[in-house]
């Protein structure tokens, strides 16, 4: 059985987890996306390049662009590798998958408080937690959508803490 403290605990840990996971859904979506966007921009300068490279459509005074197209898809090729948005969104998702389960597992914990393991099975998802945060460090935070999702949360799990500690 878990004190009136260590029940605190596992709901703040719990709605802890569910920010988490839902951050790092949103993140492993938008790195998806620079990627997508990086990529389609990507093949159409290199297309563009290369349909000018062996036309001869252009008038003299825009031979510039040749050139210029061939340097925005060689930016564009170094920047998705510097950036490594894919990476970023699949390190996402593996921590979205990570801490919504933990997530899950504090809910499990939560339900049935009263248990006679309930403190070791704290103790075991607090040091999962702790591992999680470890390797969640390798992600730039971003805080708005950090409050963005913090907020979400609260906004849909705050309502279920106040009637279940009345219960």
């Amino acid at each position: 059985m878990l004190s009136e403290l260590q029940q605190r605990d596992v709901w703040e840990r719990w709605l802890a987890a569910e920010m988490r996971a839902n951050y790092f859904g949103d993140m492993a979506t938008r790195y998806s996306h620079r990627q997508s966007m990086l990529t389609w921009l990507t093949l159409l300068s290199s297309s563009g390049a290369a349909f000018a490279i062996v036309t001869d459509w252009l008038p003299a005074h825009l031979s510039w662009i040749k050139p210029a197209l061939a340097f925005l898809t060689a930016g564009l090729s170094l920047l998705s590798l510097v950036f490594q948005n894919q990476k970023r969104s699949f390190d996402c998702s593996e921590l979205h998958f990570k801490w919504n389960r933990l997530a899950s597992e504090y809910e499990a914990l939560w339900n049935d408080m009263y248990a006679e393991d309930a403190l070791p099975r704290l103790s075991k998802l607090t040091e999962k937690g702790a591992e999680l945060s470890k390797t969640s460090t390798a992600i730039p935070y971003h805080r708005r959508v950090m409050v963005k999702w913090e907020d979400h949360v609260l906004q849909h799990r705050a309502p279920q803490h106040s009637s279940h500690a009345t219960a």
